[in-house]
């Protein structure tokens, strides 16, 4: 028979553990028996450990009589060493444990019993007269109840659909409404930005026509002022002409004592004169008033016919110039309204 190398050296080992040296050859010899080594493998362990192996197997009466002894003087074993022992013997049942196990069986008998009493019974057993008819009676009043359900779901389909029927006719009109609406908006803004463009436009042509219409003004002032400077100046020069005559002539003594006390208000009747003419240059072109030298001269003093043609001109220059003046005030006043 071979011999297992891995079993001979495993129980090599277990021999030269120091705990199992001290046994007896015979112990450890019957407990490698236990673990299944022939005694080839047993003699092979024992060879390799140094110890001789006994001279024959004893027969088994012997070999318990004296394992039992052996055992008992033995010392203690760790457990994964210890020879194989026999299973205890059952226990005893007394009445006690059949009372408590009826006990049990029946408890559970009681509750399967009920269950299928209650719920499998009635799955499997056919149906009573009776309880036929009251199903019939219950699947009629719920066919009945179902019935009316739909009846009034219908009703109420109808009137919810009549009212959205009445509230779209409604949305539709409200939207042609505000369409309308907005294309008049949108017309009317049209309207306004057109007459915005327009009044824009009246105001630059006014801002522009504006300094030229003032230049033009200036211009025409500046003109009249000299024309009027001009005026001035010659008739200063005509009265001082003519009191250079009046001295030069021979009155008599009264003349000549009105003459000498008069010349002051001579100036200041030319001075009147002249503010006269500049503040109102239309007046009339022939003065009657008397000169302060008209009695020493016997005669009335006249304007010469250029200064009356000139003084007509000017008063007719300066109505349309006026007229101007006021159409442009007029047209500045409505566009700041527009605005």
């Amino acid at each position: 028979m071979v011999i297992r190398e891995d079993i001979v050296a495993s129980a090599t080992q277990f021999l030269q553990d120091p705990s199992v040296a001290s046994s007896s050859i015979e112990s450890r010899m019957s407990f490698l028996r236990t673990k299944n080594l022939t005694q080839e493998e047993i003699d092979a362990a024992l060879s390799r450990v140094g110890v001789q192996a006994a001279p024959g197997p004893m027969p088994v009466a012997q070999q318990q009589q004296q394992q039992q002894p052996q055992q008992y003087y033995q010392p203690a074993y760790p457990p994964q060493y210890q020879a194989w022992q026999p299973p205890p013997p059952p226990p005893k049942r007394d009445w006690r444990d059949w009372f408590i196990m009826a006990t049990v069986v029946g408890g559970f008998s009681y509750g399967a019993y009920t269950l299928a009493k209650r719920y499998v019974v009635p799955l499997i057993a056919p149906p009573t007269p009776e309880k036929l008819e009251q199903d019939k009676k219950s699947i009629e009043e719920q066919f009945d109840k179902a019935f009316g359900l739909v009846e009034q779901l219908a009703k109420d389909t109808e009137e919810l659909k009549a009212t959205e029927q009445k509230r779209t006719e409604k949305l539709d009109t409200a939207l042609e409404d505000i369409e309308k609406i907005m294309t008049e908006l949108r017309n009317a803004n049209q309207r306004r930005e057109l007459e915005t463009q327009r009044v824009k436009d009246d105001v630059q042509i006014l801002k522009d026509s504006i300094p030229k219409a003032m230049n033009t003004q200036k211009d025409l002032t500046d003109s009249r002022l000299k024309e009027v400077n001009t005026e001035l100046t010659s008739l200063k020069t005509l009265i001082t002409q003519r009191m250079t005559a009046a001295s030069s002539s021979t009155p008599t003594n009264g003349l000549r004592t009105g003459a000498t006390a008069t010349p002051a208000p001579a100036a200041n009747s030319t001075e009147a004169a002249a503010s006269t003419e500049s503040t109102k240059p239309a007046s009339t072109p022939t003065f009657n008033r008397p000169s302060p030298f008209s009695g020493a001269t016997g005669a009335k003093a006249s304007i010469p016919a250029w200064q009356m043609a000139m003084a007509n001109k000017d008063s007719a220059a300066t109505p349309a110039a006026t007229n101007g003046t006021t159409s442009d005030s007029n047209s500045q006043q409505q566009a700041s309204a527009s605005s």
